[in-house]
């Protein structure tokens, strides 16, 4: 069977959207094949040519939190299949987020934690608990 280039990269597309069906009714549409046949075709190009991964937003805030949860692997992995980089740049590429001139950056969530106001402590519960110390020990001196 024969598929244009074109409904190749439609495939494709339909494929990293998760939309398998629409993508075997494109090329059964347009070889004019047998239902099977086209699934077969999606299915084996799906195996050769796996959707990268999505990720939304900026890809450098998550590959951060990945870090900062300790899962440099998966963060370098995920790198790898977003960019298409090769592994050694992936790994250069993660670890130079890691360090970053010897500091680690957070995320800008991390920074809004950071820089929020930490509240007073309020003593209420301790100034309660010594004035029923001071209550209990004048009844017990006052019984004697």
């Amino acid at each position: 069977m024969i598929v244009p280039q074109e409904t190749q990269q439609q495939v494709r597309t339909l494929l990293s959207q998760n939309k398998k069906v629409k993508a075997v009714a494109l090329v059964k549409q347009a070889t004019k094949c047998s239902l099977r046949e086209a699934k077969d075709y999606v299915d084996q190009l799906d195996q050769l040519h796996p959707p990268k991964t999505a990720l939304a937003g900026n890809i450098d805030d998550q590959l951060r939190a990945l870090l900062f949860q300790g899962n440099k692997i998966q963060a370098i992995k995920i790198y790898k299949d977003h960019s298409g980089a090769n592994l050694a740049d992936s790994k250069r590429y993660v670890e130079s987020l890691e360090k970053n001139d010897g500091k680690y950056t957070h995320s800008s969530i991390d920074r809004l934690l950071q820089e929020q106001p930490k509240p007073k402590p309020n003593y209420t519960w301790m100034i309660i608990l010594l004035i029923a110390a001071a209550i209990i020990a004048w009844a017990l001196l006052r019984n004697q």
